[in-house]
This record gives structure tokens, sequence and C-alpha cells, in this order.
């Protein structure tokens, strides 16, 4: 190659490393066709990605990626040959008896299986170690945001004692779109065809994705006992326009938010919509953003950058690579923290946000009805037989009772936690 300054030619050693793909579904193709186009600066770094092979589940599917050799049978893949392991399977099995093969042999994997790593991280990073090798998942937490790296080296700083942020892009995009007038369903396939989300996508509006993600992040923390269904979930797909427009009225946005407090008397988790106030950080963010903040207040860090599509996937898979062939070793052994799990399955203390349909009182009547159930409004807007408000702070256990009241007359109540405004930290990266 030329060097840009001095015009003469630099002669570089670039290390050719073979990958097996394990899936050659769109995230699998993805990462073959950005290990082509890109290779002119990955050979800038030294590094000449060759992807040798591929597990597919039908090898008669139409693909779009580069044309590899392709295999039905695990037996028959040629796991030996390769430098590298990128798992792109999805879901549990077979993708983490295949992981665990590869890191038995002493090959490093490349995952961006977040259920994967969720449900058995811990377990396959240990077997990494026993073997003398790495487990990498950056892209399973927030694809494009490099967070996961940078918390695994840095114990301190993944122990913070909190983290929130919008962990799931299609969830946001979707929200996005219902704030400008879209009905659910209309958004989702946009969503699908804009490549956000997948045809079957419950993980992405149920909350179960995001949950993963905060699952993965709390064991970085050292708190090993969380598993996914400890987390408080709740989906996005009963949401519509006017929830938005009245969010609106109450100077707020509605966002699918990922939050877990651990380390102090106030801990809790929930992972669903929530209303955001104007005033904070998150407000501002659009369509596929993802963000996470790591601690609260001053001292927090905060990492944001694109969370959807396959390329930004794929992207950050090739950037592990990299990492992995240039001989970095992914910090595996966590903080030991203590058990949370009991802890984070109940929602935190804090104001609400209730959508209220087929509302037949006044606004002062229902604001009365709501203070004699301990649960004061403090904003209130309303439109016809609709209104929403936003309450003081009170526990869960106020507002399932008011909620459990109001329904009784009929009312329809939908209710967002409301998510605190607290001084923005530093922005470390953005994508």
């Amino acid at each position: 190659m030329e060097d840009a300054v001095s015009g003469t030619t630099v002669d570089v050693s670039v290390q050719v490393v073979r990958v097996g793909l394990l899936g050659y579904g769109g995230v699998g193709q993805a990462v073959a066709r950005v290990a082509t186009s890109a290779s002119g600066r990955l050979g800038d770094a030294g590094i000449l990605v060759k992807c040798i092979g591929a597990l597919a589940r039908d090898l008669g599917k139409p693909r779009v990626g580069p044309d590899i050799p392709l295999y039905t049978d695990p037996d028959d893949f040629p796991f030996t040959d390769c430098d590298i392991i990128v798992e792109v399977l999805g879901g549990i099995e077979p993708a983490r008896s295949l992981a665990a093969r590869a890191l038995r042999l002493g090959i490093p994997v490349v995952t961006a299986n977040k259920s994967l790593v969720a449900a058995h991280g811990l377990d396959l990073q240990a077997l990494a170690r026993q073997h003398n090798t790495s487990l990498y998942f950056e892209a399973a937490v927030m694809a494009g945001v490099p967070c996961v790296n940078t918390l695994a080296r840095r114990p301190l700083a993944s122990g913070a004692g909190s983290f929130a942020g919008i962990l799931n892009g299609t969830s946001h995009f979707i929200l996005s779109r219902i704030a400008r007038g879209e009905t659910f369903d209309a958004a989702l396939v946009e969503a699908v065809e804009r490549g956000y989300a997948e045809p079957s996508s419950d993980a992405d509006v149920s909350g179960r994705d995001a949950a993963e993600k905060l699952t993965i992040l709390l064991h970085l923390a050292g708190h090993a006992d969380v598993v996914v269904r400890d987390l408080p979930t709740r989906g996005i797909d009963d949401l519509a326009p006017w929830h938005a427009a009245l969010a609106g009225r109450l100077s707020g946005v509605i966002k699918p938010v990922a939050l877990a407090t651990f380390g102090g008397a106030d801990a809790g988790a929930w992972v669903g919509p929530a209303f955001v106030p104007t005033a904070h950080p998150f407000a501002a963010l659009d369509d596929v953003a993802n963000v996470l903040q790591v601690g609260v207040g001053g001292n927090a860090v905060t990492f944001t950058g694109p969370g959807a599509g396959r390329e930004v996937t794929a992207a950050t898979i090739i950037d592990d690579l990299v990492e992995v062939a240039s001989g970095q070793r992914l910090a595996s052994r966590r903080p030991v923290g203590p058990p949370i799990a009991k802890a984070l399955r109940q929602i935190p203390q804090g104001a609400w946000f209730l959508a209220l349909d087929r509302v037949a009182t006044s606004v002062g009547d229902l604001a009365e009805f709501l203070a004699a159930r301990h649960l004061p409004a403090v904003f209130v807007a309303s439109d016809h037989d609709r209104c929403a408000v936003i309450t003081a702070e009170a526990p869960v256990s106020a507002l399932t009772d008011a909620v459990d009241a109001l329904e009784a007359t009929g009312v329809h109540v939908t209710w967002l936690p409301v998510l605190p405004v607290a001084t923005a930290g530093r922005e470390v990266s953005r994508g």
C-alpha cells in the first residue's frame, strides 16, 4: 500500500482469518458481505477475513450473500479449519451446543445471539477460560454501540449501581412512528420493510429482547443470579397514537425503556414503555437509536448509537473478529456481586403516567378519586372521554389499587412508569 504522507510504498503484513459461520440468514450473509466490502479497511488493519463456510438450515432458501460452501449437518462443518467461529443462528439450541463445541476445540466464538448469552453466556465464558480461548458478544447488546467490551474491561464502571436505556431499536422505531400518528400494525410493517424487524418480531415488541440485553449487562456487573424472567417486562403492542398525543400534552414522549437499579434501598427493574419527560436526554432520540446510561447523576456514563439493522450488527461482529485476530483477550472473569434477582422482580417506586379511555367523570372528580387512593394527580390533560395523568411518586401497590378501582367503573387504564430526570452524564461513545 502507499503511505499517504510520503507517497512511498509500505509493506503491510496481512493476517488471513478463516471464519466459519453458524447460520447464513440475514445477519450471516451481511457478515460475509461486510467482510468483502470492507476488505480494504480491514487490510489496512492487517486482517483479511475469509468466510470458508456456513451452516444453513435450508440449502434451497434464496440468498443474496456471497457464494460460500454451505452445510446442513453440523458433523460435516469444518470446525477445525476455522480460526474463528461466528454464531448467528439465533435461539438457544443448537446455538449453545455448537458454540460449546467450538470453544472445547479452543476456537474463539463471536456471537450476536442475545438469547444465548443471556441464558448461557456465563457458562460459555467459563468454558472458554477452561480451553484458553474467548467468547465475544459485543453485537448481542445494542449492535453498533461499543459498550459491552468496554464494560467487560471496567468492573468499577459496570458496577455503578444503575442501568437505564433504550436497548431495542425496533421497538424504538415503532413507538417513534406511533408518536407521528401511525398505528402499531402499520409501524411494524414499516420496520420489517426497512430491515429493522423480522416478520416474526415478538421478541422486539414483547420486551423480551431488551430484557435479555439487560440481563447480559447485569451479568457484566457481577450479578450472575439474574435471569431474564426476573425482570418485570411489558410489550408495546397495546399503545396507540392517542397515548402518544396525550403524553405530548404533558410534555413527554413514550419510549421503550429498560432500567435496573441495584445496590441500594430503591432496587428494582422495568423493561417496557415508559413516559419520558422532554427534559430527559432520552426524549430527543428517535427511530432506531439506542442509548445506555450507566450510573446516575453527574457521574453517569452514556453510550449512544444505532441499534437495529443487519449491516450494523455485521460491522460489530467484524470488529470483534479483528479484536480476536489481533490477540486481544476479552476479560471473561466477572466481579462477584451480591444476589439481586429478588429485588429486581419489583418495579421501583416513582411517578406514574396513566392514560384513561372511556372516562365519564370530570377532571376534578378524577383527581379526588386518585387522591383518596394515595395516588395524587400532579398534571392532567384531557380530550373528550380520554385523559392522561402524571401522578406524584407512589409505590406500585397504590398504583395497582387505583387502577383496579378505575377499571371496576368501566374505565380502561394504560399505566407506565415515569422516567426520572437526572443530570446527564459523560457521553463516551456515539456510533
